[in-house]
């Protein structure tokens, strides 16, 4: 059974109102399920075992995924495009370039989920040796975090690269992400303990200087490895929207738009040939900055969509990721938008 919203699986039903016969009867549906999907028994040896027929186990598995106890996720793998890649990491200036297909009738969200599943598995084959990961935030970036497995032994310190929310949720959800990563790996996680956006500059200054603070902003600058989604410039499309809009004014919006901002990194805007745009959002932002991104020996950035069209642009002609991955229809529109406004490729 599918649920969308708030809405409850007849499992979570049944426990919050601890029905007892239900719960007796999920509970057993559990107990083969177990049998059959993490002891690996051939559902006819199940059937055997428990005095059933072949066709009543089978049904009670069906059953066991209808009220939820099954969750059987399909890991989508597509197919890469060498041509395209080869043509973006020439353009661009790219190390690498990851560009999969689509299916036909894809929605935007099943080609998000299909790019964090590549994304999760090129990240996963980086994680080997002693590597120092700086993650941020975004939908695409979350995804494949969550996505992570290790593949290779891996010494790995997971670091923040920008300031904590304000809002409860949000910067619980951030350092669950983060710690569950190094948890993931035995490693270690540091969290950039300022808030987001501060306005006194007498206090950003006094907290920047803290001991603690100064250290994490150094690991941050000194990454082996940075993973970044690609925020657009309309706010309300972002998953950091409810972080930004705590402190966001409607001025400093319109200053971002009149002052030519497509997109940004760790919060941080840039234009369409990826310069940090001078605007005081981008002053008081405590954060990676967009020089340090640039740096950096290996970015890797996740994104699709129409509407990433200028941001990821913006973010290629300004070197700001070394690695793009994405799909090949978003690829080809971001080509073809380049070619329109520029004519040539910009120098790599």
């Amino acid at each position: 059974m599918k649920t969308t919203g708030n809405e409850l699986s007849v499992l979570e039903a049944a426990t919050l109102s601890r029905n007892k016969k239900a719960l007796q009867e999920y509970a057993f549906l559990s107990q083969i399920a177990d049998m059959y999907y993490n002891q690996n028994m051939q559902q006819s040896d199940i059937a055997r075992q428990l005095f059933f027929s072949r066709s009543t186990v089978s049904r009670l598995l069906a059953r066991a995924r209808e009220v939820g106890i099954v969750d059987i996720r399909v890991r989508q793998v597509r197919d890469r495009i060498p041509s395209m890649e080869e043509v973006f990491c020439r353009t661009f200036g790219l190390k690498d370039a990851v560009i999969i297909s689509c299916f036909e009738g894809d929605s935007y969200d099943r080609t998000l989920d299909a790019l964090t599943d590549f994304a999760s598995i090129y990240t996963s084959n980086l994680l080997k040796g002693k590597k120092r990961f700086g993650i941020a935030s975004g939908t695409a970036a979350d995804r494949t975090i969550r996505k992570i497995r290790p593949i290779h032994e891996c010494e790995l310190e997971v670091v923040q690269l920008i300031g904590t929310a304000s809002n409860a949720h949000q910067a619980v959800e951030a350092r669950e992400l983060r710690v569950h990563l190094a948890e993931l790996f035995h490693g270690d996680s540091y969290e950039l303990r300022t808030p987001i956006y501060m306005d006194n500059a007498m206090a950003r200054e006094a907290l920047l200087n803290d001991p603690n603070v100064r250290r994490v902003m150094d690991m941050m600058e000194h990454c082996d490895i940075v993973l970044t989604g690609l925020g657009g410039i309309d706010v309300s499309r972002l998953k950091t929207a409810e972080i930004i809009r705590e402190y966001q004014t409607e001025a400093q919006a319109q200053e971002l738009k009149e002052k030519g901002a497509v997109g940004c990194v760790c919060m941080m805007y840039y234009d369409i040939n990826g310069n940090y745009v001078p605007c005081e959002w981008n002053e008081k932002c405590i954060c990676l900055h967009l020089d340090k991104v640039r740096k950096n020996q290996m970015t890797v950035a996740v994104a699709c969509g129409d509407h990433k069209i200028m941001t990821i642009l913006g973010a290629l002609r300004g070197h700001l990721p070394n690695v793009l991955i994405t799909d090949v229809n978003t690829a080809a529109k971001v080509l073809s938008r380049n070619e329109e406004l520029f004519g040539k490729s910009p120098e790599a």
